[in-house]
């Protein structure tokens, strides 16, 4: 696995969980009571605007400013937390397998696993992070680091397949780059950008907040706690995305190569 941290998570998780904790049960214990009644009255067109507008955002790598705390955002962090808890169940309760790489041999270091460059993978993880501190350029810049990194990993896993030989050497190093680029989208990229967006967003809302105490305000604090989380992401979400290969692309990889 690529992305492995050592299992320190549940320290840093309390650590991350204790000061968000705090900011909501502050910020949000008058404000939020007075905002959903009125967002539950909005019109079908402008929910939909809403929602539209929130994908684009992301989409787009928009700087990371104060919202309104709508359901909306909130239940985007309920998708962050069943991603998270989901993989740590499936980590410890799942036994999800993961696939032997093709070609590899025993001894020889992969570069893109096995040395400092796969902390590559990264890259837009740290750049979500930042995302209130620095321009928004640098975050589309932490992307592009992030997916030639996971292009790279994706030819080198392919071209190691078709060299094994035989008669679905192609399809073999095909089907391997693909079951290479899915995962690391899904891990590296998808999963892990979505869940730090959001956090750092839900935080930089609720420091707006007039009832969050100055306290609790400094600007490096959404960024600090973002980092924080990168550690804490990489295992469940690794195993997730695992266990989603594991329940469809690759069965189909393993019907046509068997």
């Amino acid at each position: 696995c690529a992305r492995l941290w050592p299992p320190t998570r549940d320290l840093a998780g309390l650590s991350v969980m204790l000061p968000v904790a705090t900011i909501a049960a502050l910020a949000l214990s008058v404000p939020l009571s007075r905002t959903v009644p009125r967002v539950a009255r909005l019109a079908p067109a402008r929910m939909l605007a809403e929602s539209v507008e929130g994908v684009q955002g992301l989409l787009l790598a928009s700087g990371a400013t104060a919202q309104e705390i709508t359901p909306m955002l909130l239940g985007q962090m309920g998708a962050c937390s069943a991603l998270f808890v989901g993989g740590n169940l499936l980590e410890r309760f799942g036994d999800v397998d993961e696939p032997q790489e093709i070609g590899a041999e025993e001894g020889v270091v992969d570069i893109y696993r096995d040395s400092p460059l796969r902390y590559a993978g990264y890259l837009n993880e740290i750049g979500e992070a930042f995302r209130p501190l620095i321009p928004v350029e640098i975050v589309y810049l932490s992307y592009v680091g992030a997916i030639t990194y996971i292009m790279a990993d994706t030819i080198d896993k392919g071209r190691k397949g078709s060299a094994a030989g035989g008669d679905d050497a192609f399809a073999r190093g095909t089907l391997g780059a693909i079951d290479t680029f899915s995962w690391q989208m899904l891990a590296s990229v998808v999963f892990p950008s979505f869940c730090i967006n959001r956090l750092v967003v839900l935080l930089v809302s609720l420091q707006a907040q007039p009832a969050c105490p100055e306290l609790l305000q400094a600007s490096w604090l959404p960024t600090a706690l973002g980092l924080v989380s990168i550690p804490l992401l990489i295992v469940p979400l690794d195993v997730l995305a695992h266990w989603i290969l594991n329940g469809s692309l690759r069965k189909v990889s393993n019907k046509v190569l068997d």
